[in-house]
């Protein structure tokens, strides 16, 4: 006998076999889905983690930075005092030089032979104009000019005859160097045997 089936098995087992592999499909997405949301919150408070570290260090740096303006203004006003102090230090020694060289120049003119005329200092130079005998009074006073320790380079920039009072007379000028002397070295007492 033939038995003839009418029920679609096949069909019902294909739309099972179909209806397995969608929810399997389904689960795998599901669980895709809570994976990536996993990863996602994750990485989400990864990011807070980091902006409250870029909030707490930005705070940080502004106060440090205020801290640091400071440090630089400071350093600013030090700059200017030491500058300031090292003016100070040179006018001293340019006023002491000054002082010692006024001295030797009025030691070393004899006013019965030479008379000055005029005297300028600047910086490191020194001229002087004068009036003298003769040239040996002349030539005198640069030799007693050299044996100062604060004047050096005396030298004899013009020398012209002129008339003064119904005499003749010498009438010239004198550039120098002007220095503080070097400071001189302490002496070894000498051993006797």
């Amino acid at each position: 006998m033939i038995r003839i089936n009418l029920l679609p098995v096949r069909q019902i087992k294909k739309r099972v076999a179909a209806g397995k592999q969608l929810a399997s499909f389904a689960s795998v997405f599901f669980i895709l889905l809570a994976i990536l949301g996993i990863i996602g919150f994750y990485q989400s408070s990864i990011v807070n983690g980091l902006n409250k570290d870029i909030f707490v260090l930005k705070a940080e740096k502004e106060r440090l930075q205020k801290t640091l303006d400071l440090i630089t203004k400071l350093e600013k006003q030090k700059a200017l005092i030491e500058k300031q102090i090292g003016i100070v230090k040179q006018l001293k020694k340019s006023s002491a030089l000054t002082v010692h060289v006024l001295d030797e120049v009025a030691k070393q003119t004899d006013s019965e032979r030479v008379w000055l005329k005029s005297l300028s200092q600047s910086g490191a130079s020194l001229k002087l104009a004068a009036m003298a005998l003769d040239n040996r009074s002349i030539a005198k006073y640069m030799d007693d000019l050299k044996e100062s320790e604060y004047i050096s380079n005396i030298t004899l920039a013009s020398s012209t005859q002129t008339g003064y009072a119904g005499r003749n007379l010498k009438s010239f000028s004198l550039t120098c160097s002007v220095s503080l002397p070097k400071p001189a070295e302490e002496k070894k007492p000498t051993e006797t045997k």
